[in-house]
């Protein structure tokens, strides 16, 4: 499975599906994308223009979403699974709604300095808002995921990924910070 962030807090995953998560990118996704996945309605996580040149499949987002940005799409409700993609909570600051995704071990929590339980985490996208370090700090400690990597930050701001790399790396975590564009392979 190929990973690869797009900048902001978009993760585009391929894999036998093609998928794209919180669809307000900087790097263009590869061709073909699937099914759109959005952990809430921020601008910085959702883009409509952006969503709606991908002409993908399936669109899956939280009610609040669908219904802001008038859209056709499923109903994201954490506890449901929908093509192995599992819906889970999410605690993002200000969201009206917002959910996180699990989907074969990579774990994508949009804004939130809390996880959901799950296991088998291989690698979690998670913000990096430095007043919220000793949060995610605690949360991997519970998770023990295989690699953590920093999104959402602007290139502005990449201290606040190399802040969080830092002390995850005193903590002996795997961290990583990607170019935008940047790629992954998760097996």
């Amino acid at each position: 499975m190929k990973i690869r962030w797009l900048g902001n807090s978009c993760v585009e995953i391929m894999d036998e599906k093609h998928i794209l998560i919180d669809p307000n990118y900087i790097v263009e996704p590869y061709e073909d994308v699937e099914i759109v996945l959005v952990t809430h309605e921020h601008s910085d996580h959702f883009d409509k223009e952006k969503f709606e040149r991908l002409n993908a499949k399936k669109l899956i987002a939280p009610k609040a979403t669908l219904e802001e940005f008038n859209l056709q799409g499923i109903e994201a409700k954490p506890g449901m699974e929908i093509d192995g993609i599992r819906v889970l909570e999410s605690w993002c600051w200000r969201a009206k709604e917002s959910c996180s995704y699990f989907y074969k071990g990579i774990l994508h929590a949009g804004d939130s300095a809390k996880f959901p339980d799950v296991e088998g985490v291989k690698v979690v996208f998670t913000a990096c808002f430095p007043d919220y370090y000793g949060d995610y700090l605690n949360e991997f400690k519970r998770l023990k995921p295989e690699l953590i990597i920093p999104i959402h930050y602007s290139l502005e701001k990449i201290e606040n990924a190399k802040g969080l790399k830092t002390l995850l790396d005193k903590e002996g975590f795997n961290c990583q910070i990607l170019d935008v564009g940047g790629e992954i392979e998760v097996e």
